[in-house]
């Protein structure tokens, strides 16, 4: 039976409840860098790759060997500038042994409007995929999408040059061959994702849309696999993980967000999953 974990405390002390390779997936968003202070101990943009360190052992430990961390995570701008301690964080944690695969970017269509003398909206967040080795588990085909109206009408006339490969006119040694379209329904999307930001108030500062982690979670999980989020926040990634059918695991050190989780799965219909456990 897949089972909805909740857990209050320390993801670092909590994980030492599991054994080593238990999870498929850690999928999370940490507290952001000197954001929301009230909400979670605040880190110095110049710490926050220490900080994040700090759960190395644990993440790797029960992470799968064919398993994924991703990463949700956004820089901020301090005087004036934008602070690369996102960037710092990603190479820590590849000097530690950690593989990252890919950047992903979270594209928000309903990010809210502002204005700043030197620069412009943010409308958009990283998601740094990570493994412990080249080879993963992924499965591709269950985030493929509809390939568009646009086909029908440009494979309907192919030319000369579109019967084979074409190499590109800019002599750049990229191609294309238009042929191997012909008759796709579906096809693999790109690695920016298309997901509005929570809108409604959730009693959670920043919670994720459940769109997000349900995206990773098809990516690189079968169903029945088990997944964590160290974070958990206000429970979005459990959701996403129930309505997919995977086992999930949701961490927290604030009692007024693991109360949010709990009541977010049970309106969700998470019928009699939920287990909730204290380490305080």
């Amino acid at each position: 039976m897949l089972k909805t974990e909740v857990y209050l405390g320390d993801a670092r002390e909590v994980l030492k409840r599991f054994p080593d390779g238990y999870f498929n997936l850690i999928v999370t968003s940490p507290p952001y860098s000197d954001a929301r202070g009230k909400h979670y101990d605040s880190v110095k943009p110049n710490d926050y790759p220490s900080f994040i360190l700090g759960f190395h052992d644990e993440f790797w430990r029960v992470l799968a060997d064919d398993g994924s961390l991703v990463m949700n995570l956004k820089d901020r701008v301090v005087h004036g500038v934008r602070h690369r301690f996102v960037w710092h964080t990603i190479e820590a944690m590849s000097n530690t042994g950690w593989l990252s695969i890919d950047d992903y970017v979270w594209v928000k269509p309903n990010s809210m409007p502002g204005y700043w003398p030197n620069r412009l909206r943010n409308e958009w967040e990283y998601c740094f995929h990570l493994t412990k080795k080249s080879k993963f588990a992924m499965y591709q085909d269950a985030v493929r999408r509809p390939i568009g109206g646009w086909a029908r009408k440009r494979l309907r006339k192919l030319n000369s040059k579109d019967s084979g490969r074409h190499n590109s006119e800019t002599r750049s040694g990229f191609g294309r061959d238009l042929q191997k379209w012909v008759g796709k329904e579906l096809v693999l999307p790109g690695n920016t994702i298309r997901i509005p930001s929570v809108s409604e108030n959730l009693g959670h500062p920043s919670a994720f849309p459940v769109g997000l982690p349900e995206f990773f979670i098809k990516l690189f999980t079968k169903q029945g696999d088990f997944v964590l989020d160290p974070f958990a926040g206000s429970g979005s990634t459990g959701i996403a993980a129930e309505q997919s059918g995977r086992n999930v695991v949701l961490i927290d050190n604030k009692k007024e967000y693991v109360e949010i989780m709990k009541q977010r799965l049970n309106q969700t219909n998470s019928q009699g999953r939920v287990r909730c456990f204290s380490d305080t």
